[in-house]
């Protein structure tokens, strides 16, 4: 953890203003300290590792995501301690205070508002379609009629069930279940972002058909802390620092060029 200097000035009756510089017995700043990360501390971000979000190259992290939250982290002069975990997991960990900030594609919902703070927008929620080869799933109107796999309580599951009325949903715990239920032919197409559509089709048992890609209405992602967290107009500042420099736009082509830019960057000026 970074050592910050500390300046106190302590005002005395009779002899005036006396500085006490670097005192060795203040605390050096805590994570879990609200204020933390404005005076150098440790941001704890936890992470779902999954390409492009977070992953690892020879032991060298990787990913939009962390990219993203890396140079948040910077910009807030903290440093960035990365804790990986299930998805799942991440939300009860903030919880609980195991860690500061969620980077992991998190789409801002009503139902996620009314207990965590979501920061602005860093990315857009892209969805898709992937089916077996040799489906006759080839676009999104296809789908009605079928059964299409989701991963049980994410956003996909939630945004399918709205936006396709004539769909049986199969439940799956993640991924590699939803493309299993796929094998067995239990379900026809599996629903899940997009960004993660290119390693699961690398991953998958089964050849899969390229993914139909949109994207999701009124969906953006955010970072997440506790509601009521100090840091998050902190973050909130880096974010738009970083959208109005380009750098935003230079991690966004390194993970999707093919991704067309979305209306609310454009709106800021990208």
């Amino acid at each position: 953890m970074n050592q910050t200097k500390f300046v106190v000035a302590g005002a005395l009756a009779i002899l005036g203003a006396i500085v006490f510089s670097g005192r060795l017995s203040d605390p050096a700043p805590s994570a879990s300290d609200k204020a933390s990360a404005t005076v150098g501390g440790t941001l704890r971000i936890g992470v779902d590792s999954a390409e492009p979000a977070y992953y690892k190259v020879d032991g060298v992290a990787k990913g939009f995501d962390y990219q993203m939250a890396r140079s948040v982290a910077e910009g807030m002069g903290a440093e960035a301690e990365f804790v990986e975990m299930d998805f799942n997991e991440l939300h009860p960990a903030l919880r609980a205070g195991k860690i500061d900030m969620i980077g992991a594609q998190v789409t801002k919902t009503e139902e996620g508002e009314r207990e965590f703070d979501f920061s602005a927008p860093y990315f857009v929620t892209y969805v898709s379609f992937l089916a077996p080869k040799g489906s006759t799933i080839r676009s999104r109107d296809d789908v009605d009629g079928k059964s299409i796999a989701v991963v049980e309580g994410t956003v996909h599951e939630r945004y399918l069930r709205e936006q396709y009325e004539d769909v049986n949903i199969v439940k799956a715990p993640d991924a590699a279940a939803a493309v299993t239920s796929m094998r067995r032919g239990e379900a026809d197409a599996f629903f899940y972002g997009a960004p993660y559509s290119a390693s699961i089709i690398e991953d998958s048992p089964i050849p899969l058909t390229e993914p139909i890609v949109y994207q999701a209405q009124d969906a953006p992602i955010g970072f997440v802390v506790r509601e009521g967290d100090e840091r998050k107009q902190q973050i909130d500042g880096v974010i738009e620092d970083m959208v109005l420099s380009g750098e935003w736009l230079k991690i966004k082509t390194d993970y999707f060029e093919a991704d067309p830019l979305s209306e609310v960057f454009k709106e800021k000026g990208v």
